[in-house]
């Protein structure tokens, strides 16, 4: 399983709900008049001056995972670049609150019960499966912001397997109803025109696993006796040369 750490403005994490995590406060099921806060409870409102319904206070972190506190300072760098807004900061941090807590959770149940802990069930067998809309953006979300989600369980109780381009990344799930992995990575490569007309040749693997450069694009390419055209929305891509 290759996974790559990383924080930028590509995605923003959103509210998804796990199976197993029914005991754990969700900032987004609040229903009652105030500020939510990123921990699942609820302020007066006069502590969201701004008005994005996120109460304005501190938080603390150090009880999370080294883990889950490298995410939440990530995001909070992207926030302090200007990157992502505070509100989706606390979206994207009322998340991880939402796992560390379940993680927590866990960790209380196996100190009860130290039956639980002898590795009998191992970490791909028997699991609940997440209850999410199965969608390429909420994959990549959850690959970005919460890759301990996918270790856990599968997206989906059927056996899948996707692969497929979301912004500067290549993404791919897989399930057989007993074992799961994902993996992304980034998914172009500096070519040159050289390069890209010699891999049309020799090498035409590489250009159907890979768009040709970030982003979308759309291009020509020609040398002696061929033209070559090269094709991207950000998320499926296509390349194509016949002869002059």
């Amino acid at each position: 399983m290759k996974k790559v750490t990383l924080l930028s403005s590509l995605l923003i994490a959103s509210a998804l709900t796990f199976t197993g995590v029914s005991g754990t406060a969700q900032a987004d099921d609040v229903e009652e008049e105030g500020a939510k806060t990123v921990w699942g409870g609820v302020l007066p409102a006069d502590t969201d001056p701004d008005g994005d319904g996120w109460a304005n206070v501190d938080f603390g972190v150090t009880w999370m995972s080294q883990e889950g506190q490298n995410r939440v300072n990530g995001l909070a760098e992207s926030k302090d670049n200007g990157e992502i807004s505070q509100a989706e900061f606390n979206e994207a941090v009322a998340e991880i609150f939402q796992i560390e807590n379940a993680r927590l959770k866990e960790q209380e149940e196996n100190a009860t019960n130290p039956e639980s802990t002898d590795g009998s069930t191992g970490p791909h067998q028997a699991v609940d499966y997440m209850e999410i809309d199965v969608t390429k953006e909420n994959l990549a979300k959850l690959a970005l912001y919460t890759p301990d989600a996918l270790d856990a369980a599968p997206v989906q109780k059927e056996p899948y397997h996707y692969e497929f381009m979301y912004g500067d990344y290549y993404f791919q799930f897989s399930y057989d109803g007993t074992y799961w992995s994902w993996s992304y990575d980034k998914a172009y490569q500096d070519f040159t025109d050289e390069d890209l007309m010699y891999l049309a040749h020799n090498n035409p693997e590489v250009l159907n696993q890979q768009p040709a450069k970030a982003g979308k694009y759309d291009f020509t390419l020609s040398d002696d006796d061929y033209v070559y055209h090269f094709y991207s929305d950000s998320y499926e891509w296509t390349w194509s040369y016949e002869p002059k």
